[in-house]
């Protein structure tokens, strides 16, 4: 049977291993705190907004209306294309028709008079088959076609309208001089030939 003396020093060894234990633990570190989440990118913001009610109006007001607005320039392109290949189309036959009409009258004439009646198509037309293109010169109706040509077709324009305006100094020389004298053969040839040149690039541009 222990006696009070036994407990006491049983009681205080026990004090005593009590204290040395809780001296040999360390203490345990606070747990770190988690970090923050990342804050989200503009891609993932974008991404977010558009797949909100209204990311969704605002992206669909953007298309509808980009997407009208490009059928409209393609509607507007497609209708001037359109007009300008009704013009070029009708300045072509009034071309053809005015020169073949002047090289007509050219092979038939004897007199001064008949050449410059024939070479009065140069502006204008007897008999247009465009009445509102029957006061126009020749010269104006290739520069109509000018610039509704394709680049590369363009120089032959040009060098037709400079033929043209060679008829045209043609007729003014033939003006001081008697209706009724002779055309002579080398007179009927030049003119000839220069319709006939601008028949060639008339016909090679169109």
């Amino acid at each position: 049977m222990l006696t009070d003396e036994d407990r006491a020093r049983i009681e205080a060894e026990e004090r005593l291993r009590h204290a040395v234990r809780q001296s040999m633990q360390t203490p345990a570190e606070p747990a770190a705190p988690p970090p923050p989440p990342p804050k989200p990118g503009f891609g993932q913001r974008l991404y977010h907004f558009l797949n909100s009610s209204v990311g969704m109006w605002l992206l669909s007001s953007v298309l509808l209306t980009g997407g009208a607005a490009v059928l409209q320039q393609i509607q507007h392109a497609h209708e001037i294309a359109q007009k300008n290949q009704q013009d070029l189309t009708t300045l072509r036959f009034e071309i053809e028709h005015r020169l073949g009409n002047m090289a007509f009258l050219l092979r038939r004439a004897k007199t001064t008079g008949a050449a410059k009646t024939a070479l009065d198509g140069v502006f204008k037309s007897p008999i247009p088959l465009t009445p509102e293109l029957q006061n126009r010169t020749l010269s104006s109706l290739f520069l109509a076609a000018y610039p509704i040509l394709p680049r590369k077709k363009q120089q032959d324009v040009r060098q037709a309208i400079r033929l043209v305006k060679r008829l045209e100094e043609d007729e003014l020389l033939l003006h001081p001089l008697p209706d009724g004298q002779p055309l002579s053969d080398a007179q009927r040839e030049k003119f000839s030939k220069t319709i006939t040149s601008i028949q060639q690039l008339h016909l090679s541009e169109i």
